[in-house]
């Protein structure tokens, strides 16, 4: 009786799948020139996607600044007839409303992006502060209706 001998077929079988499944040096170096190519035009994608969401965001932002201001304005020019005590402390109140919208619009203004992860940080803190300013003014106008009932 003779033996198969089965592994003398599976050798030349390993040879040739390692063979098609590695690249040679010029296809590695072909496919990498490739990616450098292509690399600069994702890059450029991302650049421009970037600046557009920064743009979009500012003019939100000042539209935001813009209505804050006028809400400010409006508490400004209410002539309330309030007690001396209480009339202090809206102004104060009202001054310190005017001081955090100044710095938010600063902030704004003065900003450069020069990353993404910078700008999601930056949104993220911009959109807190406003909003906090936001319910700043609610307050004091409920306090401004609240007071004449």
């Amino acid at each position: 009786m003779k033996k198969k001998n089965g592994s003398f077929w599976i050798l030349p079988i390993l040879i040739v799948l390692l063979a098609a499944c590695t690249t040679t040096k010029s296809e590695s170096m072909d496919e990498r020139s490739k990616d450098a190519q292509n690399s600069p035009d994702d890059s450029d994608k991302a650049n421009k996607q970037y600046a557009k969401d920064v743009t979009v965001y500012r003019l939100s932002a000042e539209s935001g600044l813009r209505e804050n201001n006028l809400r400010i304005a409006k508490l400004l020019d209410q002539k309330a007839e309030l007690e001396k005590e209480v009339l202090v402390v809206r102004n104060e109140k009202i001054a310190a409303i005017r001081r955090s919208h100044d710095e938010l619009e600063s902030r704004m203004r003065h900003y450069r992006g020069d990353n993404r992860e910078n700008w999601i940080a930056f949104k993220r803190e911009f959109d807190s502060d406003m909003m906090q300013l936001a319910e700043s003014l609610r307050d004091l106008e409920k306090e401004h209706v609240n007071y004449y009932k």
